[in-house]
């Protein structure tokens, strides 16, 4: 089921998105989004339609209203089973109404009740969200997926596409427009590598727009830089008009921002790779296990040491000990991961992590030791505090196989 789009209720039937417009203003690490999305209902027939998008996991709703048939519904908190009643009396009535609610699974779903034949829907969405920092301090802004319009051609089955019912031709774009404003102080530039800008400054503040014409036919994504990115930044939110003077949104909000800059440090580590070869790794689990080894053993930076050791009722060692991370050794172990079976019996762990922290470390290189299990290990306890009592030496993660 797609989860993406406006819907009629029990067909899950698509209507086409016509329009949408996006105002985004950045702020340090913040962005705010005031959006507008526009539907129809081309049919001859009211129909029940339902809105729904996944809310990313940076994003929050803090803003909604529905328009529907020149009939404004504006949303207001209330407990769950009380909003149901009054959406589901609304409709009973021949009323519009919207009835917003989180799923799971981060799905975002607004009930909007009955839209008449030949009848438009807006709706006005308000998000806030915080933004990725890239490595040279900046901050990245990604149109979130429910505001992406896109050409769709004869027969998608994309939820953003007209049904066969509403045309029998591809759908054009959606009218588009896309407006930024970024408070000016502290940043160098403004760019954007998917799209071209046109920008200005005044009053503080830098405008950006995307140029007339341009197809949304890639994702949006602008970048802001900033003069001293590793200062601290201390944010203001003014109160909001007209709220309630004991409310948390009638006073100013301060927000402090620390992003430090460390030394970049030495990567080269040692890396044992603790395979699970016990009877229970059969079939799809032992292959899964020698494609992530395989994958583990390509992904190993310069300058370090590795070894691979498979556990069951006893244990083999790739090497005697760790090598260096150079082509021979690396094929070698490829073919060796590539003939990899699930054969030596039980599923004792206890020991080959004695023989690992029993080993000499060598100089300058952290331990680091992977182990891939199904996880049908009963003494977990005992392993447990084996890695305790070894932590200041050797940092160990599980990989879960199946």
């Amino acid at each position: 089921m797609s989860e993406a789009g406006l819907f009629v209720v029990g067909k899950n039937t698509p209507l086409p998105l016509e329009d949408v417009s996006v105002k985004a203003h950045i702020n340090g690490f913040l962005v705010g989004l005031d959006s507008t999305l526009k539907y129809s209902n081309s049919g001859a027939d009211p129909i029940e339609v339902v809105f729904r998008f996944p809310l990313e996991e940076s994003f929050a709703v803090v803003g909604l209203e529905a328009v529907i048939d020149g009939r404004k519904v504006k949303a207001v908190i209330r407990e769950k089973e009380e909003a149901r009643q009054m959406y589901h009396d609304a409709i009973a009535s021949g009323y519009s109404a919207a009835l917003a609610e989180e799923k799971t699974g981060d799905i975002f779903s607004i009930s909007l009740g009955n839209l008449p034949p030949q009848k438009d829907a807006e709706l006005h969405l308000k998000l806030a969200g915080q933004l990725p920092l890239d490595a040279e301090g900046g901050v990245r802004f990604s149109l979130p997926a429910v505001l992406k319009p896109r050409y769709t051609p004869v027969g998608s089955t994309d939820p953003l596409a007209k049904t066969e019912a509403a045309s029998h031709h591809g759908s054009a774009p959606a009218v588009f427009s896309f407006h930024l404003e970024v408070a000016s102080r502290g940043v160098s530039d403004v760019t954007s590598p998917t799209h071209q800008l046109s920008k200005e400054t005044r009053g503080g503040v830098i405008k950006a727009s995307i140029n007339e014409g341009q197809p949304l036919d890639k994702d949006l994504v602008v970048v802001v830089q900033y003069k001293s990115p590793y200062e601290p930044k201390a944010i203001v939110e003014n109160g909001e008009k007209g709220a309630n003077k004991e409310s948390m949104m009638s006073g100013p909000v301060v927000m402090l921002n620390f992003f430090p800059e460390f030394k970049s440090s030495k990567a080269a580590c040692e890396f044992i790779f603790l395979v699970d070869r016990s009877g229970s790794m059969g079939g799809e689990f032992i292959k899964s296990a020698r494609e992530t080894l395989i994958l583990f053993l390509k992904s190993i930076p310069p300058g370090c040491s590795f070894n691979i050791i498979g556990f069951g009722d006893n244990y083999e060692s790739l090497f005697p000990s760790s090598v260096p991370y150079n082509q021979e050794n690396l094929d070698r172990a490829i073919q060796h991961a590539e003939r990899v079976e699930a054969d030596l019996g039980g599923t004792e762990l206890l020991p080959p992590l004695q023989f690992i922290f029993g080993q000499r470390l060598l100089e300058g290189l952290p331990r680091q030791v992977f182990v891939l299990t199904d996880g049908s290990v009963s003494n977990t306890e005992a392993c447990i505090q084996e890695v305790k009592k070894n932590v200041e030496s050797a940092r160990c993660f599980t990989f879960g196989i199946g």
